[in-house]
Order: structure tokens, then C-alpha cells, then sequence
């Protein structure tokens, strides 16, 4: 009878485990090393939470530079303007504390965006600051100083800001002394009338909606020559 061939066993070696844990040991080891220096040096906790305070900032800066970079592109497109001009409209405004879409609403009624507008009474660049208020606000400034376009529009944010503390937030009233003077305004309404001119309403257009264009004269108050002191507001009161 036949015999039958035997299996021969073979002998499997083992293959050595991934050395996983060993490295998941080491990093926790790391990890509480770290954690123990931080709890045993005060000055090193100091040390990475000023890090990270200021990596958070960063962030916060980053994100704010963005949003900003937004807003400036989409007020150059809708006024039509450089986003040169418009970063510094909106630079100006922020700094002086005046509301964005006002400051760009002043700039387009007072000069369309033209740093070189001249009025026939002397009102310069583009907020159209007389020179009289332009040294209440910076003694000894020039009327040629009052074309370098940063200048006038810091000038010009800081005066209309002005009127708005002296008015106590009334944007219509503050307006209206912008364009007319505060002696004027003052007058008027110590005679019962109103300062209205249809300027305001130009700056501030219909509810909803952003004036954009060229600016069409006011004829409403063309009957008699401009006074002056209606284009050079008097001296700003003291404590203001």
C-alpha cells in the first residue's frame, strides 16, 4: 500500500509589529514635557500666550484688510471712481469718524471726485473748504495745500464731523451749515425759517438710494448773489 506524502510544516515567522505605539509614546511624552515646562516657567506660559494672542490678531488683521479691500472696490465701482480715490475717501472718513457712504456722498455733490474744483468764491478740492474754516481747523495751512487730495479730505471729514457734534447728530442741520455756514443757519432759524436748500437733500438722496452723476446747480436759492459768510462758516465755538 502506497504511503501517503507527509505535509511538511513549515514554520511561519512573526513580522514585527508596527512600532505605532512606540511613537504615539513618544509623542505624549513630548506633549506632557511640554505641558509641565509650560506649568513650571511662568515665563515661558507668558511667552506662548503672547504668541498666540498675536497670532490671533494677525488673523483679525488679515480678515479686516480683506473686508475693507471689498468695500473700497465696491464704492470705486459704484461712484465710477480710481480705487485710489476711493481708498482715500474711505481712509479719510474712517480716521475722521464720519459714516462711509455720507463721506463718498459729500465728495460727489462738493466737487464730483475732482481734487482741482475751484468754486467762483474760493471753496477748494474736493470737499470744497473755504479757506478761513480750513485754519480754524489747521492754523496756517495755504489754499495750495488745500489741493493735495489727503489733506482736503481730512480737512473737510473733520469739519463736517464737527457740525455734527455741534447739531448733536442731525445730519440735515449739519449740512446745511456745511454748505451755508453756521451764522447763516443760526440766523434763519432764530427768524423762524428754515435753512433748507435742497443741498441735504442732494447729499442724502431718496431712502435707499445713492446719488450718482454729475450734479445739476441748485436754482433754488440763485435769486440773489451767494453771501460770503454762507461759504466761510464763523469761527467754530469754543469747547467743541
Amino acid at each position: 500500500m502506497p504511503q501517503r506524502p507527509t505535509r511538511r510544516r513549515t514554520r511561519r515567522t512573526r513580522r514585527p509589529l508596527p512600532r505605532l505605539t512606540l511613537r504615539i509614546g513618544r509623542r505624549v511624552w513630548l506633549a506632557v514635557a511640554a505641558a509641565v515646562l509650560v506649568l513650571a516657567f511662568p515665563p515661558t506660559r507668558h511667552v506662548l500666550g503672547r504668541a498666540a494672542r498675536a497670532g490671533i490678531r494677525a488673523v483679525a488683521a488679515a480678515r479686516a484688510a480683506e473686508a475693507r479691500e471689498r468695500v473700497v472696490a465696491r464704492y470705486a465701482h459704484q461712484y465710477g471712481i480710481s480705487r485710489d480715490m476711493a481708498d482715500a475717501i474711505e481712509r479719510a472718513a474712517r480716521a475722521e469718524e464720519v459714516e462711509t457712504e455720507l463721506a463718498f456722498r459729500l465728495v460727489r455733490v462738493e466737487s464730483a471726485f475732482n481734487p482741482r474744483a475751484l468754486s467762483p468764491v474760493g471753496a477748494v478740492g474736493l470737499t470744497q473748504l473755504m479757506l478761513p474754516t480750513a485754519r480754524e481747523l489747521q492754523p496756517g495751512i495755504t489754499r495750495a495745500a488745500l489741493y493735495d487730495r489727503d489733506t482736503n479730505l481730512r480737512l473737510g471729514f473733520r469739519y463736517f464731523r464737527q457740525l455734527l457734534r455741534i447739531y448733536r447728530g442731525d445730519e440735515v442741520t449739519a449740512l446745511h451749515a456745511y454748505n451755508r455756514g453756521i451764522g447763516t443757519v443760526a440766523r434763519i432759524r432764530k427768524a423762524g425759517g428754515d435753512p433748507a436748500n435742497g443741498y441735504a437733500r442732494k447729499v442724502l438722496g431718496e431712502p435707499g438710494a445713492s446719488p450718482v452723476g454729475p450734479v445739476t446747480p441748485d436754482t433754488a436759492t440763485t435769486a440773489a448773489p451767494p453771501r460770503v459768510d454762507e461759504l466761510a462758516p464763523v469761527r467754530l465755538p469754543s469747547g467743541r
